[in-house]
């Protein structure tokens, strides 16, 4: 009975997840399709993997983002179930299946973010070069935006369209700041750009200057990060060394680490230690990251 039953919530839960999915992808289609629409019939990429994860970006708490979240902690906790009969560990994947979008949302945002940060130097320089033709400041924006790469040319178009339906350059400016708030370099440019057009002054020799020390300052950082890159593999040699072991272990001895895959007790022994592995793998990165 309680095999039925529980065969019965599986198959529930796998209905339940592809059904979830096909939900957000037919809602991610539709929003595409009206997006062709908009644009005059240019076709785009029907689904993209980083626009679904983009919904965490916009609002983490929406029905489409709480929709993948579920979805994925249903499928973790079916495949997993199916593959090792294992409730407990299963359940626990199921867990991490549920926060793996979301973390794999700030992972693609912090790369996207790095992305902005290298270009940042070379896109003050083209809106220096702008200025220094007799362009305007708002003229030097569609530049950047058009002949810019992405993903800092994409954020520049945003900020030229908010200015043309009616939002103050400054206002468009701080927003830009406002969706990437990690990017120190590109604050620093806001407020010196801002400064400038309030106060007066020479604005293309400015961003001139602020880009040869954002250049500076990328060198001084990677030579931080060479010298800190022993510690960044010890932090993963040590994170993956217990799972090296098991598999030794398991290989040469299977009654010895029996308990710890057939019982409950030795399944919960499993889960503590692989959270403690990614607490301590975490707290490594976290000291041998050096940010200048």
């Amino acid at each position: 009975m309680f095999i039925i039953l529980l065969k019965t919530l599986i198959s529930l839960a796998l209905f339940a997840g592809i059904y979830f999915i096909v939900t957000a992808a037919a809602d991610e289609i539709e929003r595409k399709k009206e997006e062709e629409k908009e644009n005059g019939g240019v076709k785009k990429k029907v689904l993209d993997f980083d626009d679904l994860l983009s919904v965490f970006e916009k609002d983490p708490g929406s029905k489409k983002a709480r929709i993948i979240k579920f979805s994925c902690a249903g499928a973790f906790f079916v495949i997993f179930l199916a593959l090792s009969g294992k409730m407990l560990i299963s359940l626990a994947l199921g867990v991490a299946g549920f926060f793996a979008p979301k973390l794999l949302s700030d992972l693609n945002k912090e790369k996207k973010a790095k992305r902005i940060d290298d270009q940042l130097a070379d896109g003050l320089v083209l809106i220096a070069n702008s200025l220094k033709a007799g362009m305007s400041f708002p003229q030097t924006i569609e530049v950047m935006s058009r002949q810019g790469t992405p993903p800092l040319s994409d954020e520049f178009a945003v900020v030229g369209r908010e200015v043309k339906i009616g939002v103050s350059m400054e206002k468009a400016l701080f927003n830009f700041v406002g969706r990437w708030p990690k990017i120190v370099n590109l604050r620093i440019a806001v407020i010196a750009i801002n400064i400038a057009q309030e106060v007066g002054g020479n604005l293309s020799e400015t961003l001139s200057r602020l880009s040869d020390t954002m250049r500076k300052r990328k060198e001084i950082q990677g030579k931080i990060d060479s010298l800190t890159t022993q510690g960044k593999l010890s932090g993963v040699i040590t994170a993956l060394m217990p799972f090296a072991l098991f598999a030794a272990i398991s290989w040469m001895s299977p009654d010895m680490m029996a308990p710890m895959i057939n019982t409950a007790l030795g399944n919960l022994m499993l889960v503590v230690i692989l959270a403690l592995i990614a607490a301590g793998f975490v707290i490594i990165q976290k000291i041998v990251n050096i940010d200048i």
